[in-house]
């Protein structure tokens, strides 16, 4: 009886494994394609940053340009502000 029953547990651990596996390499699957759709998402998105580029160099380095200026002056101010007074009144009275 004993034994019955252990075989009874080790065959339904061994269908519950089975499952387990099944829906393991189906969620596998649902993970590649879900990769795959993203990638090719992002390969859409990149050509159509990409186009306007190629087709005007030109005013893409200015406004690249522009936007590393600002940036550069935004950590200039930055370190100045510390040597100044914080209110503008402090500056000025």
């Amino acid at each position: 009886m004993a034994d019955q029953t252990l075989r009874n547990r080790d065959d339904e651990l061994t269908a519950e494994i089975a499952n387990l596996k099944r829906e393991l390499a189906n969620l596998r699957t649902a993970v590649a394609e879900r990769a795959s759709d993203i990638a090719q998402g992002a390969n859409r998105a990149a050509e159509v940053v990409a186009q306007p580029i190629r087709n005007n160099p030109g005013t893409a380095g200015m406004l690249f340009g522009g936007l590393i200026g600002v940036l550069v002056g935004l950590a200039i101010g930055q370190s100045l502000a510390g040597q100044q007074p914080r209110h503008w009144y402090d500056r000025h009275w």
